[in-house]
């Protein structure tokens, strides 16, 4: 969820075979020594990378007892922490979950920079969670790359998905057998995967702000001490707070945060919003809110884009015809999947689910994947079925004999499970009829979509790792207040969302912003999935900049307008997925 993690369709039971290039393979993360007090080196271009090691189990901190080491990376700001408009660290956290930080910095750092940098100048900073990519232990449930290719072929017998109760059976098992993997202690005796959840790592962040700050300090000693030519005792600060911006996933963790440790927020962006009683409740009803709204936009603006979109023909009278062609394509799928050959030479079926799966990974960003995605589907209408293997990740399959490259994260799915389960109560005493029933009840919400987000908790039914420390509520935050009082906020958190959002539903925002007193939500009038990834819009980069300087918010019902809509040339800078 940058983002969920793409675990929807058939890529619910193969993301054990995800692999995400992180463009990492020219640092080498291993020749950075961890340690409990931040370092940072030079790494990649211009950015900057740590290190940080972190009690394993916060409810067992003896010092005897096992560590983890979060992989960080930071932009440095454009001035000094000397400086009179240093603005401190915004702390970045993509969503998915388990997406990358290092890779979301390397990628939309620079953007994000931009987009906050006015009155004030920020260092953008983020970090791998606990098991993620860079990030030891790795939540990684296979020791060698030939069981994992195993693992992900015999998954593929599972693409096309029927929610009936003998068919959930068969599928139920699977992912029990994948919870039993994934709970086998790793190399170092213990399962990460049992403290992944987010109160970690919400925890994880206390102990990163604290470094932050006494890394400042340090800095700013020195730099005294060698302008007076005399040693120089910097003043104790005041307690560190957190300056953070959360996409999807990312607005649970900064949820989870601002509610246990509301005395250490200073600023709170929430992008994208999630609303947390529902994550826990492994409930995504209400995600589906917007989902066919947004598949509706697809088709409106490709008739209204005429020639720019290869899915017209000139004899449409309206977008239900561009609709129905499509509805026929996955009718056909439905009946008699596709056979086809993949690079390699490897066989394969297309299913309709598959087909699904990438139509809906393109509503996350609409500006760069509808043109892709109307090529794909008006290949597919004529019997050319080659862009679709490639859109739905069935033109590269995992080569079991190949070691993993450096930078290679080919466990994300698995990471999302970890967390996404973690969070989430317990739903493995669930019989097939439940989840029979909640696969219709989703279905009926979204026809197009419903059963491929209802197998996001599903994944879960399986799931054998409990985590050791979880929140579950409540999740609310008590009035700010801008003297940093004790155990408040100094701002009141600003909420973001696109117009329509396939998973995170402008109503979403509302919901959460009713539990945290002077909060503001601030819709931006685009078609995608976070304001961030959606669409650029200077407007909005205007109530974030300002927000993050002064604490001040947009006045109620305020819009913004996105700067690129789709089938039209943008060449303003903008976001993309980190993955």
């Amino acid at each position: 969820m940058g983002t969920f993690i793409r675990v929807l369709g058939w890529a619910t039971l193969v993301s054990i075979a995800i692999s995400v290039n992180t463009d990492t393979s020219d640092f080498d993360w291993n020749a950075v020594e961890p340690s409990w007090h931040l370092h940072y080196s030079p790494c990649y271009d211009g950015f900057q990378c740590a290190r940080l090691l972190m009690p394993l189990d916060w409810l067992n901190t003896e010092p005897s007892n096992e560590t983890v080491a979060l992989s960080m990376i930071k932009l440095p700001a454009a001035v000094d922490c000397s400086d009179a408009s240093f603005g401190g660290t915004v702390i970045t956290n993509p969503g998915g979950p388990g997406s990358s930080g290092v890779r979301h910095v390397l990628k939309n750092g620079r953007y994000m920079q931009t987009m906050m940098d006015g009155e004030k100048h920020f260092e953008i900073m983020s970090f791998d969670p606990r098991g993620v990519a860079h990030s030891k232990p790795a939540a990684d449930c296979y020791a060698s790359e030939p069981a994992r290719t195993a693992a992900a072929w015999q998954s593929r017998g599972f693409t096309n998905f029927d929610a009936s109760a003998e068919n959930l059976k068969y599928q139920k098992a699977f992912a029990a057998a994948r919870g039993l993997q994934c709970a086998k202690p790793g190399p170092h005796g213990y399962a990460i995967q049992e403290y992944m959840a987010t109160a970690s790592v919400a925890r994880d962040m206390v102990r990163i702000i604290d470094e932050i700050e006494s890394l400042r300090q340090k800095t700013l000693a020195q730099k005294l001490q060698h302008e007076a030519q005399k040693p120089v005792t910097s003043k104790p600060a005041n307690v560190a707070r957190l300056q953070y911006y959360g996409t999807s996933y990312g607005t649970f963790l900064g949820n989870t945060f601002m509610s246990m440790f509301p005395g250490r927020v200073k600023r709170m962006v929430l992008d994208g919003v999630i609303v947390p009683e529902d994550w826990v409740a492994a409930d995504w009803h209400n995600s589906l809110l917007d989902s066919e709204k947004a598949l509706e936009y697809f088709y409106r603006s490709c008739f209204e884009a005429t020639a720019k979109c290869p899915l017209t023909k000139s004899s449409d009278h309206s977008w239900h015809s561009i609709r129905d062609r499509v509805r026929t394509l996955l009718g056909e799928l439905e009946a008699s999947p596709r056979p086809v050959l993949t690079q390699g030479g490897t066989e394969a079926i297309i299913t309709a689910g598959m087909v699904r799966s990438s139509i809906f990974n393109a509503l996350y960003q609409p500006v760069d994947k509808f043109e892709p995605l109307a090529e794909s589907l008006a290949s597919a209408l004529q019997g050319n079925y080659t862009l679709l293997v490639q859109n739905t990740g069935l033109g590269h399959p995992a080569d079991g004999c190949t070691p993993k490259k450096p930078g290679e994260y080919n466990w994300l799915g698995l990471s999302s499970s970890a967390v996404v389960c973690g969070d989430a109560q317990d739903v493995t005493h669930h019989d097939e009829r439940y989840w029979q029933g909640y696969f219709e009840k989703l279905g009926d919400r979204s026809p197009e979509f419903g059963h491929h987000v209802a197998k996001i908790p599903f994944t879960c039914s399986g799931w054998k790792s409990r985590p050791k420390y979880r929140f579950t509520g409540p999740f609310s935050s008590p009035q700010a207040d801008t003297s940093d009082k004790q155990e408040r906020p100094s701002a009141p958190a600003l909420l973001l969302s696109s117009w329509i959002d396939p998973i995170t539903p402008l109503q979403n925002a509302h919901r959460v912003s009713k539990s945290h007193p002077g909060s503001r939500v601030l819709s931006q009038r685009s078609v995608g999935h976070c304001a961030l990834y959606s669409a650029p819009s200077k407007c909005t980069n205007r109530v974030v900049r300002t927000y993050m300087a002064t604490g001040a918010l947009p006045d109620e019902g305020a819009q913004c307008e996105p700067d690129c809509v789709p089938w039209e040339q943008c060449d303003d800078e903008r976001t993309s997925l980190p993955r």
